[in-house]
């Protein structure tokens, strides 16, 4: 049980920083302004629509890793383990790239 709640707070917590990080990349890269510059509520909305919606694909990717590192051998695990590395960095890169040349109906100001 213990084993749980700890890979539970691990998903919350790279949850929480890749959701940031993408907001981020997102407010500097796509609207090319500074984050001191947007209101509150405009960063919540991106962080809401774009963040945390980015977010959830390195935590599965997360979860898929400590999976197949209970699961498969050792000799294995350094393997899959790039491998799963290496998905999940074109994986976030391809949905930032969506998302900063994606134009919105309604544009976050």
């Amino acid at each position: 049980m213990k084993n749980r709640k700890l890979i539970i707070l691990i998903n919350i917590f790279i949850f929480l920083i890749a959701a940031a990080g993408i907001t981020y990349f997102y407010i500097s890269n796509h609207l090319l302004t500074d984050v001191s510059e947007i209101k509150a509520k405009s960063m919540i909305a991106i962080f809401l629509q774009i963040g945390c919606v980015g977010a959830v694909l390195p935590v599965m990717l997360f979860n898929l890793t400590n999976w197949f590192l209970k699961k498969e051998s050792k000799a294995r695990s350094v393997f899959i383990l790039l491998t799963l590395g290496l998905l999940t960095i074109i994986a976030v890169y391809m949905f930032i790239m969506y998302m900063t040349f994606h134009e919105f109906s309604d544009p976050i100001q």
